[in-house]
């Protein structure tokens, strides 16, 4: 594997954007980017300083055999952890409002099929509820609007929770360490 390629799974792997990780190396996205594809090489500075906030060796980094490594070894770098940390965080809110979005998107469509129901009732019947409402207590219509609302409240309560985590206080984690 080139070491492009092995930069680009390595920092995968971490979790990190091209753009993260040029930040923490204080480098440009588009540097990064030209590493990962073999147009370019970083310098021997910017080898050293990749290495350590992506927790490699250069040698596993240029591709090489590496050495056994000593039994004792030095704390991973805390600034790749709290950025896989927010990482997480950030895909927990994304995925949050997202989700709730979508029940909000749900809940009114449902409510437009009542009146659906309404029109499709004088049709058929010739009779119907004068309020649209009160469709809402027909057939399964109370365990469709539950369940859309249990979406919007697990998709409020993620992004809030991706929220608390992005400023330190919240419960999301990362992946953990073997």
């Amino acid at each position: 594997m080139t070491f492009g390629g092995k930069l680009q799974q390595v920092r995968k792997a971490a979790g990190l954007s091209q753009e993260q990780l040029a930040e923490l190396v204080g480098m440009s996205r588009q540097a990064v980017s030209k590493w990962e594809t073999d147009q370019a090489a970083p310098d021997i500075d910017k080898l050293a300083l990749l290495c350590g906030v992506l927790g490699v060796s250069a040698d596993e980094l240029l591709g090489r055999e590496a050495p056994p490594r000593q039994a004792e070894e030095s704390p991973p770098d805390v600034g790749l952890e709290e950025c896989v940390r927010i990482n997480a965080a950030k895909r927990c809110f994304t995925a949050g409002w997202v989700t709730a979005v979508v029940g909000v998107v749900l809940l009114v469509l449902e409510l437009f099929s009542l009146t659906m129901l309404q029109f499709m009732d004088a049709e058929l019947h010739h009779s119907w509820y004068t309020n649209a409402m009160e469709y809402a207590g027909e057939g399964p219509m109370p365990v469709i609007f539950g369940v859309t609302i249990a979406v919007i409240a697990a998709g409020a309560l993620l992004a809030a929770d991706g929220l608390l985590a992005i400023g330190g206080k919240g419960p999301a984690k990362g992946p953990k360490r073997p």
